[in-house]
């Protein structure tokens, strides 16, 4: 255990890659339609199959209902980044100009990023025979999150961008018969959250450089807490995915049925959202580094999510 992450990082690097795949929401949308024959997300990060009481057209209605919801959500928990991003990059205002301009385009990028997913959220609208019910609260939620360390606050904000790495790379981007505009809005997102999880590192390393081991320690133990508060944001849309596929469908299900599909959808959520990030290698080896009792707290919590 050191007070320091060891990476090969650099924000020139960084600013430099970030110019070269530089994209707009035009570039993804433009003159573009869902094609809802299609599923968005691939069964892992659904859990759609698995549930015995939809037919497949009910379970294909469903996943599209989620795959509107995790651009959502995506929105939602991303929106304290950018106030976070703004104040680390202002810190150094008059200083290293290449922090500065990387900071500042993190900050840009994740704007274009909520803009981009309110942006596919309302084009699905157009397409989809029912409104889909949202979870509300999202500045409500980047408050309660900034009012923690600013060390957990980064841990969450990396948590968030590797996983994003893993749902692309692992899940999508091989994937057949999914949509493929979904397809792209994934992959430009993940573009960018590549750069973004490395730059989220530097700043963790800026901090850690004079961080206690208590500082370092606690902030997990904020993570966790800021994780069960996820957890239960996840559970509310869950409820109302239900209801919007009810709405879309014409059919009241049953209180067992809609217990399957709460249950089946959020093992699969609880993975997308919380473990696929808490288990990535690079965030378990930044915790190994930077404190003593960290990897093993992040492992039972992983656990436990997964039961």
């Amino acid at each position: 255990m050191t007070s320091s992450v060891s990476h090969h990082y650099s924000y020139q690097d960084c600013l430099d890659h970030s110019k070269k795949i530089a994209w707009t929401e035009d570039d993804v949308l433009a003159g573009k339609a869902f094609d809802f024959s299609k599923r968005f997300l691939p069964n892992r990060l659904s859990g759609v199959d698995n549930i015995t009481c939809l037919n497949d057209n009910e379970k294909r209605q469903l996943n599209q209902i989620m795959g509107n919801a995790y651009c959502h959500i995506f929105a939602f928990v991303e929106e304290f980044i950018i106030p976070l991003v703004t104040q680390e990059a202002l810190k150094d205002a008059y200083g290293d100009e290449v922090r500065l301009r990387s900071l500042l385009r993190f900050a840009e990028e994740e704007l274009k990023h909520q803009e981009l997913f309110r942006c596919s959220m309302a084009l699905f609208e157009q397409g989809f025979p029912t409104k889909c019910s949202l979870i509300p609260g999202r500045e409500d939620v980047a408050k309660v999150v900034l009012s923690k360390s600013r060390l957990a606050v980064l841990y969450l904000t990396t948590l968030i961008e590797w996983f994003t790495q893993r749902h692309y790379l692992e899940h999508v981007r091989d994937a057949s018969g999914l949509d493929e505009l979904f397809r792209d809005l994934l992959r430009f997102h993940w573009m960018e959250e590549a750069q973004h999880a490395k730059l989220d590192t530097m700043l963790i390393d800026e901090i850690a450089e004079t961080a206690t081991l208590e500082e370092r320690e606690t902030a997990v133990d904020e993570l966790l807490g800021l994780g069960e508060a996820i957890d239960g944001l996840l559970l509310q849309q869950i409820g109302l995915n239900i209801e919007t596929l009810q709405n879309a469908t014409g059919r009241r299900f049953t209180e067992a049925e809609k217990g399957e599909i709460s249950t089946k959808t959020q093992r699969a959520w609880r993975w997308t959202f919380l473990v696929s990030g808490l288990e990535h290698p690079n965030f378990v080896k930044l915790v190994q580094e930077l404190t003593t009792e960290g990897p093993g707290k992040i492992n039972r919590a992983a656990e436990a999510l997964s039961a």
